[in-house]
């Protein structure tokens, strides 16, 4: 069920029901990025629909994000995350915190990445119109 945390960002009542997928993702074999994604329920008819893409499943069933919010912030890796990362405790990290919405504007994922810092580079192009 969904946490308290988790219903104010996905605006779901307590004790919605929610997947939820973790992974380490890795760049030449050494792990870069843990992700912790929450999936509102609704939004897939089981885990087993799930293959090796959460999005692809997502798209089979009409409710991949079409738009996202995110957030992203400076920390200090904890001893969990280190271990995971194979990095030390207090290496720099990036948090990255993702809202996805529908194209009917509800929230359908709320995911959180820590990557550690020295595998990380942020680019970014802006434009006007």
């Amino acid at each position: 069920t969904v946490t308290p945390e988790e219903a104010l960002r996905l605006r779901l009542s307590p004790g919605a029901p929610v997947y939820r997928f973790n992974r380490i993702r890795f760049a030449d074999d050494v792990p870069m990025c843990l992700e912790y994604a929450t999936i509102v329920a609704s939004a897939l008819p089981s885990l087993e629909v799930v293959d090796t893409s959460m999005y692809e499943a997502l798209e089979a069933q009409g409710c991949r994000p079409v738009r996202a919010l995110q957030r992203l912030s400076a920390l200090l890796l904890n001893a969990e995350q280190a271990r995971l990362l194979q990095a030390k405790e207090g290496d720099a990290g990036l948090a990255v915190e993702r809202l996805g919405f529908l194209r009917d504007g509800r929230a359908i994922e709320f995911c959180r990445s820590i990557f550690r810092g020295d595998m990380y580079d942020f680019v970014a192009e802006l434009s006007t119109p």
